[in-house]
């Protein structure tokens, strides 16, 4: 039964295509490459044994053999020289033997022949046969013996073929015997691995794997494959749990941002509307607080005509009667008169500054400063001022607005520099490393102090005393809402009687609070005095 058993497990692992077919192969073809080796060392080594005797024999002939036949030869006894080369004849693998009659004074050389030459694999020695009663070594004639190589040949063909059957059985044997005990230690075990795995279900997780064999005291390579895969498994299961409670740890977090989403889309709904009900509130006050600028002007103005005409009668009838002080008055009046014309002036330049439609287009602005400033000087050809304008520089402005506002900031800097003797005015604009441009204006005349900054850009607001300086103090509050208007934000650098720099960016890619020193400004173009 054991028997039957071995060779249905020796036919299963041979009709296995893996492995098992496999190592038999690599197992014969090793084994055969190794018998041949094998049988090749010995034979060569059996061919030299076999050759070494026949040389030995051969040099037996010459001490046993050759003086006898010396003897004959020189008596001439041709019946004793057949007996002794018959005897030479018959010595292990000898099978030609010869005496040849060396004579120079014997017309027919005696020759007596036992045997053929013709043998090509043989080994031919000559041996000199000398007078045996001369004392000179006179030689008489040659003994011819052949050794053939046939008989050495067989025995090695006859030793290699029993080598190789012996060996190619044992080989085969050994082989089968090798593939079952693989089958038995390895293949089998490989296979419930393989069904195993097959089997295997995270999901549905199967009983751990072990293997159907004797328990030893040594864990081997299979027990180790069974342990790293029993691991596996376990880790395989923690991390399924793990990415179980994140799938719905993720779930409910998709179901709340879906929750957040539709909460912001309501509430992005409700701001559009707010955005929209505002912005039409905005409107709506914007159109009535023009409506209210221009009434109040109006209205303003009409007092205001009243006031001149009674100043202008009371000068009329009274003329010579009023006293100094009255006329004093009387001026005051009038001054007042024009300053509150100014600022309603003013107030309708803000109103319009901050109500009016914008046409942006890309403008030369160096081209406005120039024309604004020239008209300046032509009011004044009297006052010497340098002016330093940068040459193309272009802004996306609405080009009316921001006429005004140059118009501000240059009549600003005109006006504080009128005490200087030698004043300048410059015009430029750079570009900071993050792409934003810088456009300023700035002069060098009186200056202000840096701690009333903050109140620099409201309205009606004044640094100097009027009788320093003229102005209502509504011209930068109208810059800065130009400014705004264009997406940018203005501010002043200044110091008392040092001069004054206004910077202003358009259109800010970020809005954080920009400070550069107006000594050393880098300039996008040198600027040209004007």
């Amino acid at each position: 039964m054991r028997k039957v058993d071995f060779f249905r497990n020796i036919g299963k692992a041979f009709d296995h295509k893996g492995i098992g077919r496999r190592l038999l192969l690599y197992i014969i073809l090793f084994s055969s490459l190794v018998t041949l080796l094998a049988t090749a060392v010995q034979l060569y080594t059996d061919y030299q044994r076999d050759i070494g005797q026949i040389k030995g024999r051969l040099n037996d002939i010459q001490s046993s053999h050759l003086s006898a036949i010396s003897a004959s030869l020189w008596n001439l006894d041709v019946d004793q020289l057949y007996i002794q080369i018959e005897g030479v004849r018959h010595l292990p693998d000898v099978d030609a033997v010869a005496v040849y009659e060396v004579s120079n004074n014997v017309i027919n050389p005696l020759v007596v022949e036992s045997g053929d030459f013709r043998d090509a694999n043989a080994i031919v020695r000559e041996y000199s046969i000398v007078n045996p009663d001369s004392s000179t070594g006179q030689v008489i004639g040659v003994l011819k013996v052949q050794a053939s190589l046939r008989e050495v040949y067989a025995r090695l063909r006859d030793k290699a073929v029993v080598i190789l059957l012996s060996q190619g059985i044992k080989t085969f044997l050994v082989s089968l015997f090798i593939l079952f005990m693989f089958y038995r230690l390895v293949t089998v075990h490989l296979q419930a691995i393989a069904e195993h795995l097959g089997r295997y279900k995270i999901v549905e997780p199967a009983p751990r794997l072990a293997l159907k064999r004797e328990e030893t005291s040594h864990k081997d390579e299979l027990d180790q494959v069974v342990e790293a895969f029993n691991h596996l498994t376990d880790n395989l299961v923690n991390a399924y749990d793990s990415l179980q409670s994140i799938n719905i740890a993720l779930a409910n977090d998709v179901a709340a941002r879906k929750h957040a989403e539709a909460e912001v889309t309501r509430l992005n709904r409700e701001l559009e509307a707010r955005v929209t009900r505002r912005t039409a509130e905005l409107e709506a006050a914007n159109r009535e607080l023009g409506s209210f600028c221009f009434s109040v002007s109006h209205d303003l103005r009409a007092p205001l005509r009243r006031i001149e005409g009674l100043k202008k009668v009371l000068e009329e009838r009274l003329g010579s009667e009023l006293s100094a002080r009255s006329k004093h008055f009387l001026d005051r009046i009038a001054d007042e008169s024009h300053s509150m014309s100014e600022m309603i002036d003013s107030f309708l330049q803000l109103s319009k500054a901050t109500q009016s439609e914008m046409q942006v287009a890309n403008i030369n602005v160096s081209t406005i400063v120039e024309k604004i400033l020239n008209e300046m000087k032509a009011q004044e050809p009297e006052r010497t001022v340098t002016l330093k304008i940068q040459a193309d520089v272009y802004a996306e402005v609405d080009q009316r607005i921001i006429t005004m506002l140059f118009s501000n900031l240059l009549s600003n800097a005109w006006k504080y520099t009128s005490k200087r003797e030698h004043a300048e005015i410059e015009f430029g604009a750079y570009t900071e490393d993050s792409g934003q441009h810088i456009y300023f204006v700035k002069d060098n005349g009186s200056g202000f102090d840096m701690k009333y900054a903050n109140r620099l850009f409201s309205p009606f607001t004044r640094l100097h005393h009027q009788d320093e300086f003229e102005g209502v103090g509504i011209g930068l509050a109208t810059v800065q809402r130009i400014v705004a208007r264009h997406g940018g934000h203005v501010w002043a650098e200044a110091s008392p009687d040092d001069g004054a720099a206004f910077f202003f960016t358009l259109w800010e890619q970020h809005s954080h609070k920009m400070s550069q020193s107006i000594s050393g400004l880098p300039k996008v173009n040198e600027p040209v005095d004007s």
